[in-house]
């Protein structure tokens, strides 16, 4: 749920106590905690993704279980073997991981107002204590251990750290209520505790991390019982800060209008107008880097871009504002912008009229003319808004308007900006006064070519997220305001791709290709059935449960390679709900056919015509090739273990044949590639379906080449192929890996190189076949490859069978659930 739908309503009235009473411990000037003692506690969405990515770092850690590894035993001896000096600095450096929390709990306990900061710490004390026991309990500790281990201060190593968990517990839950600097000493505190445990000899390095782990958890789950403040400042801090930077202020109360990360308030300038202050805190917990992540993550255009400090925030909008001005723009005039003495950014803008929204349907048309004009104007000079909509256009008793909130406003903007621009006006307006009257409005400050424009945008996928809930509070009808607003241009209304729908024949045919194939391979390999199923049934489940955990995480590589092949600022969220999507689509169509329809249909959702998202399609697809190429190429041309190469000192043909199963095998893929081929094209339908796609595709290209060459424009970005080029080359290396944990599962091993080889080289040529999943050809290419670097038949019959598993057949389950939040959302 995004943060704003969490927050409450924020009063400045609350928080009456303009100053925090001074104490023994706090000298005169330093702020300690963060809100005001009457602060809103809030509940906020990172702290599930905080207490998610705990959960999952414990269930990884639980795997390997309690140790010590050979990384364990390695990270250990080199903290310990550094001499007595060393062994006093860790010493001192695990006592201060407990007198931090003493000192945050005393300073809650001597300050009017905090000590319910006390009973929270307290409570995440009990949950880090429980969590470890059940972490402990898994992993192998039993009770007893885990119990002595809190007043240890020595070996033995126990998992998991309890000590540091529960002092991690009692730090996690306390940052949100302090300020930035001691936030900071907290983490840098918890750093410490987790190397000198290892050191001290309490745990060893998969104990430490699971400690803290658990500590993070406890805090997180105590901030969802509790909530945490936002911490926003005070008003007598507000005083103090803007009187700092000479302006004065009186009357302060909080805006109607909120953004996540940012504090608005109304007030009265020095002059006695009213004023708008907008405030990005040093000591906001929206503004902490999982907050905003997670806001890039899941909102688009309702927040600045992770990367910029609070001064440029301030000083962006200002310019945006000021060059707007500059260019006939009606807008809140800039009265001063700059950073305060506790570094908190600090924006005030003269403040008149009331938001356009509130008029609703009385809104007349000179002031929703007036309003497409200055967008028209804003746009002349290059500018785009960001998140402009009828409560960020301020109306004047005198019927003039003026734009507001350039926060996400953007200079030298791209033509795909200043069309979402129009396209979210357009809507924002349809939504108050009716689509007759705002498209007509529109047609006339655009023109019939300029509507015709914005049609492809008025999709949900390219407006903002307060856009998209106007439409959802006002029950309007995208698809018939786009289709009107088509009649009214005299233009067709844009067409989407067809996608073909995952079918429960699609899953029998896959299904019943898989155990052909491998019927097929066990006879040519001399394999019964009784060997492949002990094999089975020998399974190390551990190293089992370990691949699945990972194989979610090949699609979060991938994602970013998707970002990066589209020019179009993309959320990752839905990125990735793609990128599970198409493993389902998988399941119906070829893999490549699936990424491509699937992509096309995405971007098109997002206002961009079929050949741009055509072209960003291929772009994705054309990284993916060049980095299998290019690892196929380095580890060929390399002295890095291939094929040829052996495993544990035997050869290259496995144990129990003779190399001509190997021999089998690889003509059998030959095969299947040519039938697969020659099925497609002798096959009427089939020919013409893929002459029809090859047809509509060259001619879509032709028709629409300048859109095409617009999607191209990332070529020439070097982060964007840096994105590409990275997460493709993630997402191979991510496949090896969970590769090698099907081997581990068996008792066999490879080198990373050969399981990225056999990996790309059956993906490589898989994904070309037009058989969905590839289905055959790759259970047939796996084992053939495994068995060429080594692996015996048994067991790489088995790897290539679980591997498939977890990669091919398992993920549609979680893909069928991302299609239909896609499908939801219409972003598909």
């Amino acid at each position: 749920m995004p943060a704003d739908e969490l927050r409450g309503p924020m009063t400045l009235a609350s928080q009456a106590e303009v100053a925090t009473p001074r104490h023994w411990w706090r000298p005169q000037g330093i702020r300690v905690f963060s809100s005001a003692v009457a602060a809103l506690r809030l509940r906020r969405p990172t702290d599930v993704l905080m207490l998610a990515l705990a959960v999952l770092l414990v269930l990884l850690l639980v795997l390997v279980a309690p140790g010590p590894g050979k990384f364990d035993r390695r990270f250990t001896d080199l903290l310990q073997h550094n001499g007595s000096i060393w062994d006093w600095a860790w010493g001192m450096a695990f006592a201060v991981v407990f007198i931090w929390p003493v000192v945050l709990l005393i300073m809650a306990l001597t300050t009017k107002g905090r000590r319910r900061l006390v009973l929270d710490s307290l409570v995440a004390i009990m949950i880090a204590g429980a969590l470890a026991v059940i972490a402990g309990r898994v992993g192998g500790t039993d009770l007893s251990t885990v119990l002595r281990s809190v007043d240890s201060t020595g070996p033995p190593q126990v998992f998991p750290a309890v000590r540091l968990a529960l002092a991690a517990s009692v730090i996690v839950t306390a940052s949100p209520h302090v300020t930035r600097p001691f936030r900071r000493v907290g983490r840098l505190v918890l750093l410490l505790g987790v190397m000198s445990g290892v050191a001290l000899g309490m745990a060893y390095p998969v104990g430490s991390l699971a400690g803290f782990a658990v500590g993070l958890a406890a805090g997180s789950i105590t901030h969802l019982l509790f909530g945490c403040p936002d911490g926003g400042l005070t008003e007598g801090e507000v005083l103090t800060a803007l009187a700092e930077l000479d302006c004065p202020v009186s009357d302060v109360t909080a805006a109607p209008i909120q953004s996540a990360g940012t504090q608005q308030l109304d007030a009265i300038g020095p002059d006695g107008h009213p004023v708008l202050v907008k405030i990005y805190g040093r000591d906001a917990w929206d503004n902490e880097f999982l907050a905003s992540l997670w806001a890039s993550i899941v909102r688009r255009g309702e927040r600045p871009r992770l990367g910029r400090s609070r001064r440029s925030q301030v000083e962006h909008e200002a310019v945006t504002t000021l060059l707007a001005q500059r260019a006939g723009v009606p807008v809140l005039s800039v009265r001063t912008v700059g950073t305060s003495v506790e570094d908190d950014a600090i924006l005030v803008t003269e403040r008149r009229g009331t938001p356009l929204s509130t008029l609703g349907a009385d809104i007349d048309d000179d002031r929703l003319t007036a309003t497409w004009h200055a967008l028209v104007l804003l746009q002349g000079a290059r500018i785009a808004h960001g998140r402009i909509g009828l409560d960020r256009v301020m109306a004047f008793d005198d019927g003039g308007i003026a734009l507001s909130d350039f926060g996400l406003g953007r200079l030298a903007a791209s033509v795909d900006a200043m069309t979402t621009d129009r396209a979210q006006l357009l809507v924002a307006t349809a939504a108050a006064v009716g689509p007759a009257r705002a498209i007509a409005i529109a047609r006339d400050q655009l023109g019939s070519d300029g509507l015709a424009e914005v049609l492809s945008y008025l999709q949900p996928a390219a407006l903002d997220g307060s856009t998209r809930r106007t439409v959802r509070d006002r029950h309007l009808d995208l698809t018939q305001l786009r289709a009107d607003a088509a009649a009214a241009a005299g233009v067709p209304v844009p067409s989407l791709e067809r996608l073909r729908r995952v079918t429960w024949k699609s899953v029998a045919i896959a299904v019943a290709g898989t155990l052909f194939a491998y019927v097929l391979i066990s006879k040519l390999v001399n394999v019964d059935y009784s060997s492949i199923i002990n094999e089975l049934s020998s399974a190390d489940w551990a190293w089992v449960g370990a691949a699945l955990v990972v194989s979610p995480v090949v699609a979060v590589a991938l994602s970013f390679s998707t970002i990066g092949a589209s020019a179009k600022e993309l959320r990752y969220l839905p990125v990735l709900m793609l990128q599970y999507a198409i493993q389902f689509m998988a399941l119906a169509v070829p893999s490549s056919a699936a990424r491509l329809a699937l992509e096309v249909r995405f971007f098109q959702r997002f206002g961009l015509p079929a050949a741009g998202a055509l072209s960003i399609s291929v772009i994705d697809s054309l990284s993916a090739l060049v980095v299998q190429l290019s690892l196929i190429a380095v580890i060929g041309l390399t002295a890095l273990p291939g094929l040829t190469s052996t495993i544990g000192g035997s050869s290259a043909a496995s144990s129990d044949s003779s190399g001509h199963p190997v021999v089998a095998l690889v003509i059998i893929v030959v095969a299947l590639v040519a039938v697969s081929i020659a099925t497609s094209l002798a096959v009427p339908w089939s020919r013409r379906r893929i002459k029809v796609a090859v047809d509509r595709a060259r001619e879509t290209i032709k028709e629409q080449a300048q859109s095409a060459r617009a999607a191209l424009v990332v070529l020439r970005q070097p982060a964007k192929l840096g994105q590409m080029l990275g997460g493709n080359l993630s997402a191979q290396v991510i496949q090896g890996v969970i590769l090698g944990l099907c081997l581990e599962a068996f008792g066999s091993h490879a080198h990373l190189s050969q399981l990225i080889l056999v990996n790309t080289l059956v993906s490589l040529f898989a994904g070309f076949m037009p058989v969905p999943g590839g289905v055959g050809v790759a259970e047939a290419g796996y084992v053939a490859c495994l068995q060429a670097i080594g692996v015996p038949s048994t067991v790489a019959i088995s790897a290539a069978l679980l591997y498939r598993m977890v990669t091919f057949y398992l993920p549609p389950l979680w893909g069928s659930v991302a299609a239909g939040w896609l499908r939801r959302h219409q972003y598909i």
